[in-house]
């Protein structure tokens, strides 16, 4: 799991909300972070809240970057969710079916990660509020005992991508 710094704080609505940060568009920041070393890059779990703030299309809520050919990250495409794996060239996409269109709402994300299982579709588990999303409008799993992108020496980005030169929320 990545340990992003937690010291920030944001204000949105008038109230703030402690040890939490906001992206705005306006501005240019996102947390990043390059591993050490290399940690397990077939079973991880990403765990994180979030809040819309705006509808918008292609923005990047995490991202690990090792080239063009080897990424993981997770974007909006409007009211859905991509989770994309690019593992050598070839591209594994799933995209929720399920819209989440409240910008008002806090959304708690898990995204786990196993490629060691056999079964294709418990190679990728994505949890949003606690239930576990199974409705999707096109779905390619990672093969099986692959490596990911996530956990390796490259690029993490929370908030923003290597592709997106714009923060999360705008």
């Amino acid at each position: 799991m990545l340990n992003f710094p937690s010291f920030f704080n944001a204000q949105a609505g008038g109230y703030e909300i402690k040890q939490s940060l906001r992206f705005n568009s306006a501005d240019s920041h996102y947390l990043n972070r390059t591993p050490g070393s290399t940690g397990n890059q077939k079973t991880h779990t990403l765990s994180l809240w979030f809040k819309r703030g705006a509808i918008a299309s292609g923005k990047e809520l995490f991202c690990a970057y090792t080239d063009n050919s080897n990424r993981v990250f997770i974007r909006n495409n409007g009211n859905t969710f991509e989770f994309q794996h690019v593992i050598g060239g070839t591209s594994y996409s799933i995209q929720t079916s399920q819209e989440f269109r409240d910008p008002s709402a806090w959304y708690h994300l898990v995204y786990a990660v196993d490629t060691t299982q056999s079964t294709s579709s418990d190679r990728v588990k994505i949890y949003i509020n606690g239930e576990r999303v199974t409705a999707f409008s096109s779905a390619s799993y990672p093969p099986q005992d692959n490596n990911l992108a996530t956990n390796n020496t490259a690029n993490h980005y929370l908030g923003n991508g290597e592709y997106n030169s714009a923060p999360y929320s705008n």
